[in-house]
């Protein structure tokens, strides 16, 4: 096996210091509260995405047979996306206050249902000055899509006004006989009230639409996150990362909010029969580029499996299950990819050729763009084939891809493959010499 003591010295040098600048920028990434409290408030409403894709799916099945089938009860299938999906932003909010506050120590499920109070007190519109005794609708929308950034903003500052009032001690003292539930709503009764009554100020007396805002400046951000330009940067910096042994999901897990806004504004297109406005989902990569793992690993494995060399062999056979649920790190460290120049350039190349390939497709609507949320861990053709609400030319879309990225890598695994059938010729040939020298002794 190739380790970074067979690096040339300098190479090693180089090697070992970018792996180890780029190592601590991923600690920071993996353990900042913030982002770490970010990244929690979407991973935590997850299951719920996915409970509701199902519904939309079921709502909008693949089959124009079954559209027809289905079409008088669509309206009651999609209530339970519009109540999880639908309304994300809630359920996020309370997520990523609670996840907060507690790295604070604070109280977390006090903290999450002070931010969603708050968002809510954020998203209801103010009433018409001349009509001040009704109380308008909260429209449905605002607590989707649109309201995500808010939602983690607002999320993300009640914990913080409440770690401040709670270090300053401007909270209400209650004797400490009392049960430790009714202690702690007490504490948690000023920072609350403060919370809640900020927000109040700067959207309803303020007329600050902080939501609107927020989703006009995301706008931008997401356009650009979706563009051909930063998926590939996207895909770049995930190999670069992988080939110095640093692990990527901690850096590029910044980017989920704004996958899972991508995804989700995907989802209520679909659930109004309207285009879908985004390519570059987290699906896009994990279904059309990924497969296998970073580094379109499957490629990688299937050559693997069947090359001459024992070391490669066995570590392609051992890898595949793996592989075909796209966790790559038994092939990415056992063949080993990692500080292995031989295979640098296939495994940028291949994942690039990907993306190209896959944007153009969705661009020119040669199949339908992911707008379901999958487990990660289901098999690429399973996923594709589900991301994309069950359309055919999204599963031959993976297969180009799948056998593009096997010619790309060909090559560089036959060379390292016969550079290790012939180590392991010579080390054959050498090991009855050294065993005979033994006997004679």
């Amino acid at each position: 096996m190739r380790e970074e003591g067979d690096l040339p010295p300098p190479s090693r040098a180089r090697a070992s210091g970018a792996r180890g600048a780029l190592q601590a920028v991923g600690e920071f990434f993996a353990t900042q509260r913030h982002l770490v409290a970010l990244r929690d408030g979407i991973v935590g409403a997850l299951p719920l995405v996915l409970i509701g894709s199902l519904f939309l799916l079921a709502a909008q099945p693949p089959s124009a047979a079954l559209q027809r089938v289905v079409a008088p009860f669509s309206p009651v299938l999609l209530v339970p996306y519009r109540v999880l999906g639908g309304m994300i932003s809630l359920y996020v909010a309370f997520s990523a206050a609670h996840s907060l506050a507690k790295s604070y120590g604070l109280d977390a499920p006090a903290s999450g249902l002070t931010a969603i109070a708050a968002f809510l007190t954020a998203a209801i519109p103010t009433p018409a000055g001349d009509q001040p005794g009704l109380v308008p609708a909260l429209p449905i929308a605002r607590l989707g899509a649109q309201g995500l950034f808010a939602a983690l903003l607002i999320a993300l500052g009640t914990v913080e006004l409440a770690r401040l009032f709670v270090r300053r001690g401007w909270t209400i003292r209650i004797p400490k006989t009392a049960p430790e539930i009714v202690i702690r709503s007490f504490v948690a009764l000023i920072p609350a009230a403060a919370s809640i009554l900020l927000v109040f100020l700067i959207t309803h007396v303020l007329k600050l639409d902080v939501l609107g805002a927020l989703d006009s400046l995301a706008r931008p951000l997401l356009r650009a996150t979706g563009s051909l330009p930063a998926a590939i940067a996207v895909v770049a910096v995930d190999s670069a990362l992988w080939l110095l042994g640093v692990h990527a999901s901690a850096a590029l897990g910044t980017m989920k909010p704004l996958w899972e806004a991508m995804l989700l504004q995907n989802m209520e297109a679909v659930s109004r029969g309207a285009w879908l406005p985004h390519v570059a989902t987290l699906q896009f990569y994990l279904w059309f580029v990924w497969q296998g793992g970073s580094g379109a690993a499957l490629a990688l494995t299937l050559l693997l499996a069947r090359a001459r060399s024992s070391q490669l062999r066995s570590v392609g056979r051992l890898g595949l299950i793996p592989a075909i649920c796209n966790i790559s790190e038994p092939v990415l460290f056992g063949a080993p990819v990692v500080l292995n120049p031989r295979l640098a350039i296939p495994f940028f190349l291949a994942p690039l050729a990907c993306t190209a390939t896959a944007y153009l497709a969705f661009q020119l609507n040669w199949a339908t763009r992911p707008y379901l949320e999958i487990p990660w861990t289901l098999p690429a053709p399973a996923g594709a084939w589900l991301s994309t609400g069950g359309d055919f030319r999204a599963l031959a879309l993976q297969t180009f891809n799948l056998l593009l990225a096997i010619a790309l890598y060909w090559p560089f695994v036959r060379g390292y493959d016969r550079n290790l059938v012939a180590a392991e010729a010579l080390r054959g040939r050498s090991s009855p010499t050294l065993l005979s020298g033994t006997q004679s002794l």
